[in-house]
This record gives structure tokens, sequence and C-alpha cells, in this order.
């Protein structure tokens, strides 16, 4: 049978089935939750013309933990095997593992968040563009810390990488000015501790295609 015809039906047959996001980016992050936790592989898919949605993968030795998010609350979660995982192209998602978040609290709080720029950062030598996002609210800012995101260079084919229905996330969407491009590093300071850190270690151009199977009820 041909080739092309064979991918004609798979294409039909993933459209039916549900809901399909494709991904073009494959990127590698060094996860840190505090300044002295020991240090987890992470891994990012995400598309670099449309950030509404992503795929985070997190490295569990022979398994790897995916974490699915969309900006309208769309979210699932499985375990499978991670070999399985980076062979397989296309992943089928069922209903058993999805479920809508309520994003109406990150959506609402927009309008007390700001990006700010910040003098331009060097690292291995590499001058970089340093943002800011943290509340206008002076009682709250203690508690809630402060995000940075460090861009990397020449990654300004990719919308900025924030995690959907995040308030960084909704800012940005908003019009609120953060550059395109992929983050070189991304965290919290807060009580003058660095804490979620995530590091970039590599990215490639990389497809991969996610299904929602259609019909869940949330």
């Amino acid at each position: 049978m041909n080739k092309h015809f064979l991918l004609l039906l798979l294409l039909i047959s993933f459209a039916g089935f549900g809901q399909r996001y494709e991904f073009d980016t494959y990127t590698e992050y060094q996860f840190l939750k505090t300044e002295k936790a020991d240090a987890e592989k992470t891994f990012e898919f995400s598309n670099s013309k449309d950030n509404s949605y992503i795929l985070s993968v997190l490295d569990k030795g022979k398994q790897v933990t995916l974490t699915f998010l969309h900006a309208s609350g769309q979210k699932a979660i499985l375990k499978m095997d991670k070999v399985r995982f980076f062979e397989e192209e296309d992943l089928i998602v069922n209903c058993s593992s999805t479920e809508k978040q309520d994003l109406t609290s990150a959506k609402n709080a927009v309008v007390s968040f700001d990006f700010q720029k910040l003098n331009d950062t060097i690292i291995k030598k590499d001058t970089l563009q340093h943002y800011v996002i943290k509340t206008v609210d002076k009682k709250a800012a203690a508690e809630i810390g402060e995000r940075h995101f460090i861009i990397q260079k020449s990654t300004d084919f990719h919308l900025p990488n924030v995690t959907p229905g995040t308030i960084p996330y909704f800012c940005w969407a908003s019009g609120k000015d953060l550059p395109s491009g992929l983050f070189r590093q991304t965290y919290i300071v807060k009580d003058r501790e660095s804490i979620e850190k995530m590091v970039l270690v590599k990215y490639e151009k990389l497809r991969k295609i996610l299904v929602l199977e259609r019909g869940c009820q949330y």
C-alpha cells in the first residue's frame, strides 16, 4: 500500500479520535526544587508557533511521567516506559488520564502582575535578556516572590515557553511585554532564595503528536 495513503488514513483516524496537538520543539532542562535539592532531569515538548499547550516529561529512570497542559484548562497526566515514549512519535491519551482545571483565578490575577525588563545578564560569556514578573501588590509580594526569565540567544523562532494556564502565560496573552524565545533559565526568588529553578541543557527540532480521546467528561 502506498506510504502517502497510509499516512492519510492515519491522520483521518486521529482526526476522528479526538483533539490533536502537534509539537515541533524538544527542550531538556535540569530542575532544582530548592538550592539544596538534587537536580532532576525534565523535558518539554512545545509548539514554536502556538504556546497555548505544552507537554512536560519528568525522567523517573525507566519510566517517564507526562503532564499535558492547555491554556483552556485541559490537563492530562500519565506514566509510560521511557524507551517507548521516545520511540513513538504519536501518543493517544484516554479519558481516564484527563481532567479540567479551573483557571479563573490565574486569569483574574493578570491585573495585579507586570513583566519588567532587568539589565542583561551574562552566563558563560553569553549576554542574555532578563525579565521578571512580580505583583504590584506590595503586601503580597513577599509571600508570592518573583519569577525570573532569562532568554536563550537566537531562539526568537519560538514563542515564550511560559507554562500555559499560569499567571505569566495569561499576562503574556493579554499583551504584556515578554519577548519570544526559549528560556535559558527560569526561577522564583522568594525569601532571598532561588527555588523551582530550570536550567536549559539543550534544545532541538523534534516532532511529536498527542491526541486526547474525544468525548471526555470533565
